[in-house]
């Protein structure tokens, strides 16, 4: 599983790692997932972690656009917060500044210590192992 470009683990703490390049069809599983996740109606966090291969292709970027503006609102409703592992330092402003905070209708936190991220999501969602 963890050869796998994204791989979901996890409930309602749900930790997301995209490992490597992900086909347009890998993206939409993905988003389908996330449907499910949201179809549940319960509150959860997402934990996620990009490794340094992973990346979609345009239509990819676009589906994963369409679908966060098409959720804006359950996803305002049920998730807690998103913390995000950042590679590095530099990387912080980028995956947690105030444009993604503006693009994300649930707060966003990023660190690149993993523990750190944990925390901040476990305080979002109490409860949560």
């Amino acid at each position: 599983m963890a050869d796998e470009p994204i791989t979901i683990t996890g409930w309602p703490l749900v930790e997301i790692h995209f490992n490597g390049p992900a086909s347009d069809a890998q993206v939409q599983a993905w988003l389908d997932t996330m449907d499910q996740l949201l179809a549940r109606q319960s509150p959860f966090g997402l934990l996620t972690a990009t490794g340094p291969d992973s990346d979609f292709a345009e239509a990819g970027r676009r589906a994963m656009g369409i679908w966060f503006r098409q959720n804006r609102q359950p996803l305002q409703q049920f998730c807690v917060g998103v913390a995000r592992v950042a590679p590095n330092q530099q990387a912080i402003q980028r995956l947690a500044g105030p444009k993604m905070q503006a693009a994300m209708p649930c707060p966003i936190f990023a660190s690149v210590e993993r523990a750190e991220a944990l925390a901040w999501l476990q305080a979002k969602l109490p409860g949560a192992q």
